[in-house]
C-alpha cells in the first residue's frame, strides 16, 4: 500500500488521508478515528497519529475532545505580492467569486480618498462578494468618476481591474496595501451571516498606474475564517551596508 521509496511512512498516510478528504468528506465531516485509519492502512498508532498531527498544522482537521476530528473549512491562501484583484487571483486558484449585491454612490462631499487620488468626485462602487457560493467579503472600490464615465451602465463583469482596463486602459503598476484586524460591526455581520464582533480582516489599498499616480482604492473586508494573507520577505541587503 506505501512506497519504499525514502518518504516516512507518515508523510506517505497523510497524502493519502488528504485524498480520501478531498474525494469523499465535506466541512465539518467527521474522519474515522485512529485505530479504524491503523487497522485501514496496517500501520501504527504513532504513524496515524502524527499524520493526523500534520493535517492539524495545516488547517484540514480539528480535534475536539471527546467528540472526534472534523474537516475544517479551508482558508483561502491570498498573495499579497502581485498586483491583481481578488476575482483574478481566486481564479486562478479555481475558486469562483461572485457579486450577490452592487451598488454605486457619487460622491461629491469631503472625503479622505478625494485627497489619495486628488480628485473632486467619487465613485463608489460597493459590493457584497461570495466566494463558492459563501457569504465572503464586501468590498468598497473608489475612483475619480470623471476617468471612468458611464461606469455603472457598462460594468457587466466580475473583475473590476480587469474591466477597468479593457473598457478605460486604466492599469495598475503598483500599490500599498495595510491589513488589519477589526470586528464585525452589525451591519456587516447581517450581510456576511455571521455574528456581531466575529473576527474580519480589513484591507486598505492604493493603487497607482505606470506614471506612479493614485487611480483606485480599496476598502475589503473578508470573513477572517476563510481567508490567509501571504506575504513574501526578503534580505534588505542596503540595510547591511
Amino acid at each position: 500500500m506505501f512506497a519504499k521509496n525514502g518518504i516516512p511512512l507518515y508523510l506517505q498516510l497523510k497524502e493519502k488521508i488528504l485524498k480520501d478528504i478531498k474525494l469523499n468528506y465535506k466541512v465539518n465531516d467527521i474522519i474515522p478515528a485512529e485505530n479504524k485509519i491503523e487497522k485501514e492502512y496496517k500501520v501504527s498508532r504513532i504513524t496515524v497519529r502524527k499524520a493526523i498531527e500534520l493535517l492539524e498544522r495545516e488547517d484540514i482537521l480539528e480535534r475536539k475532545q471527546g467528540k472526534g476530528t472534523f474537516v475544517k473549512e479551508q482558508k483561502i491562501l491570498y498573495d499579497a505580492n502581485a498586483i491583481g484583484s481578488l476575482t483574478q487571483r481566486l481564479s486562478k486558484e479555481n475558486h469562483k467569486l461572485t457579486t450577490k449585491s452592487i451598488e454605486f454612490e457619487i460622491i461629491e462631499e469631503e472625503h479622505y480618498v478625494k485627497q489619495l487620488l486628488q480628485c473632486d468626485r467619487l465613485l463608489c462602487i460597493k459590493r457584497f462578494r461570495k466566494l463558492n457560493n459563501k457569504p465572503f467579503a464586501l468590498m468598497l472600490n473608489y475612483l475619480d468618476i470623471n476617468k471612468v464615465p458611464n461606469l455603472k451602465e457598462k460594468f457587466n463583469i466580475e473583475s473590476l481591474y480587469t474591466f477597468l482596463k479593457d473598457e478605460y486602459s486604466i492599469e495598475f503598476y503598483n500599490a500599498e496595501e495595510t491589513v488589519e484586524a477589526k470586528n464585525a460591526s452589525k451591519e456587516e455581520a447581517k450581510k456576511l451571516g455571521i455574528k456581531e464582533n466575529s473576527a474580519l480582516l480589513s484591507l486598505h489599498r492604493l493603487s497607482f498606474d505606470k506614471n506612479n499616480k493614485a487611480v483606485e482604492y480599496s476598502d475589503i473586508v473578508i470573513k477572517a475564517d476563510m481567508y490567509k494573507h501571504k506575504i513574501i520577505l526578503s534580505n534588505d541587503k542596503m540595510s547591511n551596508i
